[in-house]
């Protein structure tokens, strides 16, 4: 295509060089017959360079459209990837410790919303359920000197935790829950009400302030009270899990699914400290 474009703008010179011959050539022989003084370039003349420069700049913009054609079609096509469900989705090839800024927050605020919210009540799986809701006995944790009570959801949250660090944390946890939360007389809801820009500490590690608060909600559906819950989190990358080949058939198979479902994002939470607290170590 290049070749043709060559040949177009040679040809088009040609002709324009010819004609302005030809013109030259005309104004010459009207000079010697009439005595005229007609200078060059005559209008003639003018209207032959002009369709030369046009010619020229049309075979400059067919080259930089072929200029362009040329990047594009030596760009690498988009990587896609097929659901089970059959949707195509477009993808990027990422560092296998690199996260997006916003999955990290969202990752967070949505763990830290799991892990403080109680409704005293277990997720409804049947329709039975969503009218008549199971109440939540809660999960028994170890501390170091007794046993506590920690809701579900919470303790299903916490697998988001780096092993050492929820072993470590959840007995905390338990001890901050309201007793009324398993008889029906609170319920409580996080708000994070700012979860801030992911700041890099390590390769694949990141931390983030979350200020929010836990509201307690008594029977009247009143607030009883509003506890702040600002921290600095820490959150690093983890293999991805897939829950390829875990049947449904079962309470303890439903548990794996909620786990991989959880730790979906690739990331898990390793340490949570006071917005004052000093910075933790890689």
């Amino acid at each position: 295509m290049l070749l043709i474009l060559l040949l177009d703008l040679f040809i088009n010179c040609s002709l324009s060089i010819v004609h302005y011959k030809v013109m030259k050539s005309r104004l010459i022989q009207e000079k010697k017959l009439f005595g005229k003084d007609i200078s060059l370039p005559s209008a003639y003349g003018s209207t032959v360079l002009l369709c030369l420069g046009v010619s020229v700049g049309t075979i400059v913009l067919q080259i930089g459209v072929l200029i362009g054609i040329f990047a594009v079609a030596r760009k690498p096509p988009p990587v896609l990837v097929q659901t089970q469900s059959g949707d195509s989705l477009v993808v990027k090839d990422i560092p296998a410790s690199s996260r997006d800024s916003k999955a990290i927050s969202k990752f967070t605020g949505e763990v830290l919303t799991m892990m403080l919210s109680w409704s005293g009540y277990l997720p409804a799986e049947t329709i039975q359920e969503s009218t008549k809701p199971r109440r939540d006995r809660g999960i028994t944790v170890e501390g170091e000197n007794s046993k506590y009570v920690l809701p579900t959801n919470s303790w299903e949250a916490s697998f988001a935790f780096e092993p050492e660090f929820r072993a470590e944390f959840l007995p905390k946890l338990a001890q901050f829950v309201p007793k009324a939360i398993f008889n029906g007389q609170a319920q409580t809801f996080y708000v994070p009400q700012f979860v801030g820009e992911p700041v890099s500490v390590g390769q694949g590690k990141w931390k983030l302030d979350v200020i929010g608060s836990i509201h307690v909600i008594g029977q009247n559906h009143q607030l009883k009270d509003s506890i702040p819950f600002n921290r600095t989190v820490y959150v690093r990358a983890i293999t991805p899990m897939f829950k390829r080949g875990i049947p449904e058939d079962s309470s303890h198979n439903q548990l794996a699914h909620k786990v991989l479902k959880i730790r979906s994002a690739a990331l898990e939470i390793y340490a949570i400290t006071d917005l004052e607290d000093k910075e933790i170590g890689n």
